[in-house]
This record gives C-alpha cells, structure tokens and sequence, in this order.
C-alpha cells in the first residue's frame, strides 16, 4: 500500500484491527483480494487453520470492516469506500456494490479465554459475550422486536448475570450467538455474517488445566448451535490452530470445509503470511532491500500449498527494528527469534517426558537440516491427548508452526522440516533442551562443575568440565549433521545451566542486550556475579581458539553485556566458546562492570 501526498507509511507488528491499520497511517501489506475467496470458499461453514503470529485476527477484522452495515443508515457504504480505497478488492466492482457494507456481522475472538480453572473460564466466556451484546445495545430499543426477543437479549446485557459462573449463565452462553443472530436477522432483515476468532483456544487451556469436558460442551453448544442447523446467518466463518473434530462444534455439521497448512489447493495459501514478492515489496519501500536476504534465512520457509510462506508478524517485527537508529546500522542487527517469544509451547511441552531415544533422534535430524515423516490425524482432539503418543507430538509441531510440509507422500504420511533459522531457535531453547534436561538427571555429573567455573572465571575448569559433558553427550546423539551447529551446543549448555539449580540465581538465552542478542547470560545466586556467553562452531580442530577469540570479540562489539551491567553486577565475564565435535575451546575476559 503506498504512501498518500508522499508520507511515509509506518511500519506495524502486531496490530489486528484492519480500520487502525488504514487509518493510523501504516503499512499494510493487502490481503484484501482474498475477502471474495473466502466468501465463496466450497460451503458457507468455512474453518481457516494456520499457526499463531500469521495474521488470522487481522483477516477477521478485514472482512468485518468489509461486510458491516451501517446500522443506522442501511445503504450507506461510504465508510467502507473510504477505508478499501485503493486496495485489490475494489477493483471488482459488481462483488463490492453487491456485498460491501451489506450484512449484520457478529465478531468476537475467544483468544483470551485463558483460566486455570472451569468457573473463571466461563466468566471469561461471559465478558467475551457481554462485551458483544453492548455493540448492539440498540436492538432493546427496535421497534421491530417483539418484548419476549428484547426480554432475551437483556439477559445478554445483564453483566453480573452472564458472569456468575451460575447454571443460568452458562445456559446464557451457550445460547448466547443463535440469540443475537436471530434478533439481528429480525431487525436488519439481513442474515448476519458469523465471524469467530481463535475458536480452539478455550479448549487447548482446558485439555491443559484438567476441566476439558465441561468446557468442550459450553463451547460445542455456544459455537455449534450456531453454525449447524441455523438458518439465520448467511456465512460462518472461524479461525483456529487446530482443527478438533469431536468437540461437539463439527459433530453433525456436513457443509463446512476447511484450510488448513495442509490443503493442497492455493485459493487460500497466501490469505496469511507474505510471499517473498510481498516482503521485497516492503523492504524496498523502506530502503532495507539490502537486508532482504537476513530476513528470508531467518523468517521464510514456510510452505502452504504450492506457496513459500514467511512469517507476518516476525517480518514486521524485524523491518521495524531495523528502521530503529542504530550504532552501527542496520546491517548490524541481527534477525531476533520474535515468534519464539510469544509462541504458546507448554501443550507441547507436556510430551516431552515420555518421549524416547528414537523421537530423540528424529528431533536431533530436524536440527541438522533433514526431513522426517509424520503420519497426520485430521481427527486429533484436545480431549483425547495422549501424553504417551509421540504421534500426536508431532501433529502439534506441525499445525502450531514448528514444522512445515517439505514433500508430499500418501496415505497421509507427508515429509516435515523445520521452516527457518528461527524456528531452529525455537527449537533449541523450548524442544530440545527441555528433552536433555529431563528429570534434571542427565546433566547432574556436569552442571555443577561447569557452572562454578563459569562463575570463578576459570578457563581450564571450564574447558575440562565441559569435555566430560561432550563425551557423553555427542557420543549418545553424533552431532554431524549441517548447518548451524551451534545451536545444537546452544540447547546442551541451556540444560546444563538449568540442571545448576540454586547456583544460578537467573538464566536466560537469546538475551536482547546492548546491540544485539546475547546466546546465553547467567547470574550467580547472590547476584554477584554474570556470565554473557557467545557461541561458534569451528569448521575444523586447528580453528577451535580463534573461533573462541571471535565470540568473545562480538560480546564487546555489541556489548551483550549491557543488560547485566546496568542491574549493578559486580563482575561480569565474558566468554567465547567454540566447538568442534566433541571438543571446545574457552575464551575468558573480566568485562567492564
């Protein structure tokens, strides 16, 4: 989208209303050529898949922005007009002057439906609704309605009643859409768009807080009565991660299709995400076109459909960051791992204990660059997790986005990798150093050892100590693979670091700190003393030292030491370590305190 009078349009990460992008002056990257497909997907039930951070919210708020009416003066579409101007969609006239602007639109997004416990969920649920029903509040005052239908749509306004957890007020909820479908149809005389964002977040909180079951039915109900057999909305349309096909949403629901990053047709593989023409398009409007290569290592990948997919919200993200002044320019930056940040692994996470050598090794392939097969459930289910079925680990890879479609096979049985760099990351900090450390007993022998070194600055304690760990640890899982290894010594060291328990008073990896991102800082017990670590990994034994040398350089470059430094810490080392296979060489200085 360009600039308007020659002003520069700003950049945006994260934002998810359509109107505040085009009216707060930012970058948009249009998406709005896809409003049409998605009305005339297959069936008029449509569930669109795709992991989070990809633009889902944004999407939804596209096409309420296209589709509301005016309630107050049905007809007028001016304000659509105004906002769409200029983008794809208006470009076929006869779909806008026949659906722009013409529909009642019901949107709510169930994201934040997060509750450790059942009675707080359906509060939230409650909120959710109530701050819904307030949009309409003018349907008390139709004169279309009958008193019995303003009667029903009090309850919905009746804040303390929908929110007392009480068997009236889930009987509320679940009824809560056929409801406000039903009174707008009546009084527009138009049957309403049906837009649900997120719909499956309520549900993965309960699978992973113990209170699915009641949960599922209040949600199969509020979301299910109103998608199957009601007439009064025109198009159903939801977003989600996973598509769960028990839960009483789809059951006995025959005309609803469904995208997901598997569907093997392209009418919907870039709705969300960039393509690579999308993210040049951008960078060279900024002048970073230069950069364009980082960002494709670090954030492409992707693969939906025949399309190459990066992340949106990662882009943004890092052409934003990029556009920040710098010390040292832009070229100076490094792509940060922003996804690994906000993304939600602790459902994964619940699998990692029971996993064997083999699921081991299968991840230590992904890390070296391979493919692995994975056989998909389209039938998996929050409700019937199985935290001892390493099958259902790897469908959560790959609809929640740590994995992506390389080659297609049969029988459901498809080639997965790793998308990019950063995801590697990813997997790095919450997969595969989470496997090592497990139970905290597979790095005890060496933790202890290896961490008062760290803390003493002793470079040959250091460098003995962790030997020890790279004689076992590579022995059991031979690190041989590609490019770049140090992330696998990166996901060792974490869990060795872990595994320190009370000696480390604070740990944390990928540390955005001074220029930069630190791989590894720790601090002592007592806060005395941090440690900033910069890992290499050496093409061969004779260039382990200078390898080390150059690690210890970049931590004063950049100055990774700067978040410690500030928080008062009496002494600060910083380390350089290269690996060679089962070797390492240890660069040690006193940093400025």
């Amino acid at each position: 989208m360009a600039a308007a009078a020659g002003k520069k349009l700003r950049p945006r990460s994260g934002g998810e209303s359509f109107e505040s992008f085009i009216r707060g002056g930012y970058y948009y990257v249009d998406k709005t050529q896809y409003i049409r497909t998605i009305f005339e997907y297959d069936s008029d039930r449509l569930l669109m898949l795709r992991p989070r951070r990809f633009g889902k919210t944004l999407m939804m708020s596209t096409l309420r922005s296209f589709f509301e009416m005016n309630y107050e003066n049905p007809g007028d579409t001016s304000a659509q007009r105004e906002l769409f101007k200029g983008l794809d969609v208006m470009k076929d006239e006869e779909f806008c002057s026949e659906h722009m602007g013409q529909y009642p639109v019901v949107s709510l997004s169930l994201k934040e439906t997060d509750a450790l416990n059942f009675r707080n969920a359906c509060d939230m649920l409650g909120q959710i609704i109530w701050r819904l029903a307030c949009r309409f509040a003018w349907l008390k005052d139709s004169r279309v309605l009958i008193d019995e239908e303003k009667e029903a749509f009090s309850q919905l306004l009746d804040r303390r009643l929908i929110c007392s957890g009480t068997e009236d007020a889930i009987s509320i909820i679940q009824s809560s859409l056929v409801t406000l479908c039903s009174l707008l149809l009546r009084h527009c005389g138009r049957k309403p768009v049906l837009l649900i964002d997120e719909y499956d977040v309520p549900l993965q909180k309960a699978a992973m807080n113990g209170y699915y079951q009641p949960m599922s039915k209040v949600v199969g109900a509020m979301l299910g009565g109103a998608l199957k057999s009601n007439d009064d909305i025109f198009i159903g349309i939801l977003t989600g991660c996973l598509r769960a096909t028990k839960e009483g949403i789809f059951t006995g629901l025959n005309n609803y299709s469904v995208n997901s990053v598997l569907s093997d047709d392209d009418d919907l593989s870039a709705a969300f995400g960039f393509t690579p023409d999308e993210v040049q398009s951008m960078f060279s409007y900024y002048g970073i076109s230069d950069l364009y290569g980082q960002a494709k290592s670090f954030y492409d990948g992707y693969r939906i459909g025949s399309k190459e997919i990066f992340c949106p919200w990662d882009v943004t993200r890092y052409a934003s960051d990029l556009l920040k002044p710098r010390v040292n320019g832009p070229a100076s930056f490094d792509p940060p791992a922003y996804w690994n940040n906000t993304s939600n692994v602790q459902i994964i996470t619940q699998y990692m204990p029971n996993l064997n050598h083999t699921e081991a090794v299968r991840l230590q392939n992904l890390l070296e660059g391979q493919s692995i097969e994975v056989r998909i459930n389209e039938k998996m289910n929050y409700g019937d997790f199985n935290l001892s079925d390493a099958s259902q680990f790897w469908n959560l890879l790959v609809y929640t986005g740590y994995l992506t479609l390389d080659q297609r096979g049969a029988g459901g049985i498809h080639r997965f990798r790793i998308p990019n760099a950063e995801i590697r990351e990813c997997f790095d900090s919450n997969i595969t150093a989470y496997y090592s450390m497990k139970g905290g007993k597979y790095f005890e022998n060496y933790s202890k050892a290896i961490t008062e070194a760290i803390f003493d600055g002793n470079t040959e304690g250091l460098t003995t100590a962790l030997a020890r760990a790279l004689s076992t640890f590579v022995s059991a899982r031979d690190v041989t693979g590609r490019e770049p290894k140090e992330n696998y010594y990166h996901g060792m060291l974490n869990g060795i670091l872990v595994s320190a328990g009370d000696l480390i008073g604070e740990h944390s990896s990928n540390t955005d700190s001074g220029d930069g991102y630190a791989d590894i800082t720790v601090c002592s017990a007592d806060f005395k003393v941090a440690a900033v670590i910069e890992l290499k990994y050496a093409s061969s034994r004779s260039e382990l030292d200078s390898k080390a040398k150059e690690a210890l350089r970049q931590i004063a470059e950049k100055d990774y030491a700067e978040k410690v430094r500030n928080r008062g810490i009496g002494k600060i080392f910083g380390y350089g370590i290269a690996f060679f296979h089962r070797q390492c060489s240890v660069a040690v200085e006193q940093l400025p305190a």
